[in-house]
């Protein structure tokens, strides 16, 4: 991964830890998990040794991201020409694959907007991105954003198991901790 690209991922998942992280400590870890394409997955955790507490999948290049903590999972958009009052009210609507899925905001900055996503319809929308190459996302009455795909797939899977959400029909490689199946 180039020197821009890591500085960009960086960036991106600061604008998204931002609207979650009070103070940060200096032994707190963001560690990428799997960069593909326009996507890219991160973990964050408070020190090396604990599991993650906040895991991410963003489009770098469209100020999206997906965000899941240890009680939410939340979509995430950023404009910086925006001028957000405090409160607002409308949804996040991601149309993918021909669905709609439309999200209330629950919370804002002056330039940020998330809305609470259930694992279930996250599945849903996960499902239909595996058959899409790109998705638009809007936000309450503002011109859609278009949503590269590409690479999506990796990352979102690399988000899924560091949330431990069962992705829909998971398959992939072997597990090398699982027990070995006796064929007698």
């Amino acid at each position: 991964m180039g020197v821009l690209k890591t500085a960009r991922i960086q960036l991106v998942a600061s604008f998204i830890l931002s609207l979650y992280a009070a103070s940060a400590r200096a032994d707190e870890q963001i560690i990428p998990l799997a960069q593909d394409g326009d996507w890219a997955a991160l973990e964050h955790s408070t020190s090396i040794t604990d599991p993650p507490d906040v895991c991410l999948a963003i489009n770098l290049n469209a100020n999206f991201g997906i965000r899941a903590d240890n009680t939410d999972i939340e979509f995430r958009l950023e404009n910086h020409s925006w001028a957000l009052p405090a409160d607002i009210t409308g949804t996040i609507e991601p149309d993918v694959n021909g669905n709609q899925y439309p999200f209330p905001i629950t919370s804002n900055t002056s330039t940020s907007i998330a809305a609470e996503v259930d694992p279930d319809k996250l599945l849903d929308i996960v499902s239909d991105m595996n058959k899409a190459s790109s998705m638009t996302v809007t936000a309450g009455h503002a011109a859609p954003e278009q949503v590269s795909l590409n690479g999506s797939n990796t990352v979102i899977a690399a988000f899924l198991t560091c949330a431990n959400i069962q992705a829909p029909g998971e398959g992939g490689g072997a597990n090398p901790f699982s027990e070995p199946s006796s064929s007698q």
